[in-house]
């Protein structure tokens, strides 16, 4: 809690036991729901892949068609991500859950009908669209909702319900598989859009964020909304006036919070940094070799000999329940042992699991080797394992805890920008590689692995046990707290601007002081 902690509050320490902090639990809990669409589409595309009606369905699609498939999904984040923070400054994190949410049910409607693959395609890229607003939102409301003592291990659970819906995902079409006829795939990519009507009718209900709130002059609904879910109605409790303050002040360095410009981001150094750390998780998350397992553990597992919809499906459904209890554990750990820790245990264990893997793919190709196909499987689980830790708990949960409110949306769009252009890449260029060199790819990704280690090592910061409003002050230069220069618009221009010392906002004090 830093700056709050030992205020007084009027909460019960256990929050199951706490009125207010039970419904604030639900809510975002509601949130969270809308990540289960992502993690279901992982998982239903590669099974989709073993069904041979879906195969007839497609055109008996290639491997670039394949590969076209799975990044059209991307492809509309892209595009998205470019809109997607705007409409969550200007209308609110609640509208842009509800938008994207939308357009997911929307793309779920044209891929379930689809008559060909360019139908399927045109659905799957309006999925696409519609993740890029609530994956850019979600864990900005997530946070930005959540009780001081409790936002660390809240904001890292965003993530965790991407595999309940790949566990859905991979147990249905395990069943629907045993279905002959063009329903096998499309019972699957119907049940894909249930997860966003229910946010869909959850964000007419559920709270909006009080920092943005404020940050458009509604100060008595954001004192309202603080109050009611972090001390039962209190508005004179200390916890709640303190975070109040807290808000008021560091919203106060810039009073245009949503109109601030990419120009301004990028000419202060502590924002740069903070968007290259944010960058740096999307490249090393998604550049770690998990998601060759995730999207294409069919050609993976046929490679090594494994060939049957039975085994193939199975092994997919029993690692989902799997990376459901790795990515669970890594949200335990979050704030036991810090986010810095956790990012060098989950890649330094990836590379550990990515060599024995990669030398039972090169036996088995050599040799046929029926158990170095089986150790393949083991180490498969392993890597998985260890790419849970923390890629999954943090990868959103770290980016939107050391953004500052003025630039959270902003920051978490051009994440996804990078994130789900590096997806594109991989959705063409895995299926490929492993057509074309085998296990060979994955001795390129353990170098980049060790690259990886060293990246964290020397840039990663610590982010454990302290407020967003702190966090705002952890890249600050002695002169700086956020980067973003106080004054009116014509001191600017002739100018004359305040720069804000570090530390002086987090302590309440106002431009004009």
């Amino acid at each position: 809690m830093g700056q709050l902690e030992g205020l007084q509050n009027n909460t019960n320490p256990k929050w199951w036991r706490d009125a207010g902090l039970r419904r604030l639990v639900f809510w975002q809990s509601c949130i969270l729901v809308s990540q289960m669409t992502v993690g279901y589409d992982e998982s239903v595309i590669g099974s989709l892949q073993t069904m041979q009606p879906w195969t007839e369905d497609m055109g008996n699609p290639s491997s670039s068609d394949l590969g076209l498939i799975t990044a059209i999904l991307f492809v509309g984040g892209v595009v998205g991500a470019f809109f997607a923070s705007s409409l969550a400054d200007r209308y609110g994190r609640r509208s842009s859950i509800a938008f994207g949410s939308f357009l997911c049910i929307l793309g779920t409607a044209l891929q379930s009908a689809a008559q060909g693959k360019g139908m399927f395609i045109g659905g799957r890229f309006v999925i696409g669209l519609g993740t890029s607003f609530t994956i850019s939102a979600g864990p900005s409301l997530l946070n930005e909702l959540s009780h001081p003592r409790m936002r660390g291990q809240i904001a890292s659970t965003f993530n965790v319900l991407w595999y309940v819906g790949a566990i859905v995902a991979s147990w249905l079409t395990f069943g629907t598989g045993h279905l002959t006829s063009t329903w096998s795939w499309r019972i699957p990519s119907i049940v894909q859009g249930a997860p966003s009507v229910f946010v869909i009718i959850s964000t007419i209900f559920m709270p909006e964020s009080p920092r943005f709130l404020y940050a458009r002059g509604r100060t008595d609904e954001a004192l309202a909304v603080l109050a009611e879910y972090h001390a039962n109605g209190d508005y004179t409790d200390p916890l709640v006036t303190g975070e109040l303050s807290q808000i008021a002040a560091a919203l106060e360095v810039d009073r245009v919070n949503a109109a601030i410009s990419w120009r301004r981001i990028l000419a202060s150094r502590p924002n740069r940094r903070r968007l290259a750390v944010v960058l740096a998780v999307a490249v090393l998350a998604l550049w770690s070799g998990q998601s060759a397992f995730s999207y294409y553990f069919s050609q993976i597992l046929t490679s090594v000999g494994i060939t049957s919809t039975n085994a193939q499906t199975g092994i997919n459904g029993g690692m989902q329940i799997w990376n459901l209890f790795c990515s669970i554990t890594g949200v335990i750990l979050a704030e036991r042992i810090g986010r810095r820790p956790l990012w060098l245990i989950s890649f330094v264990g990836m590379l550990a699991a990515n060599i024995p893997f990669t030398i039972a793919a090169a036996r088995y190709a050599a040799e046929g080797s029926p158990a170095a196909g089986y150790v393949t499987v083991v180490f498969m689980f392993l890597y998985n394992a260890a790419f849970n830790i923390a890629c999954n708990p943090l990868v959103y949960a770290y980016p939107a805890e050391i953004l500052p409110y003025n630039i959270r949306t902003k920051g978490l769009g051009l994440f996804l920008v990078v994130a789900d252009a590096l997806l594109v890449w991989n959705s063409y260029v895995n299926p490929i590689a492993l057509e074309r060199i085998g296990f060979w790819m994955f001795v390129c990704y353990a170098g980049f692995l060790a690259v990886a280690i060293g990246i964290i090592w020397k840039w990663f910061p610590e982010t454990k046990s302290m407020t967003l409003e702190e966090l705002a002050d952890l890249f600050a230069d002695d002169k700086e707290i956020i980067g973003v220069e106080c004054g009116s618009q014509s001191d600017k221009d002739e100018g004359k601007v305040t720069v804000v010392p570090k530390g002086d906002v987090l302590e309440g004090k106002r431009m004009d002081e």
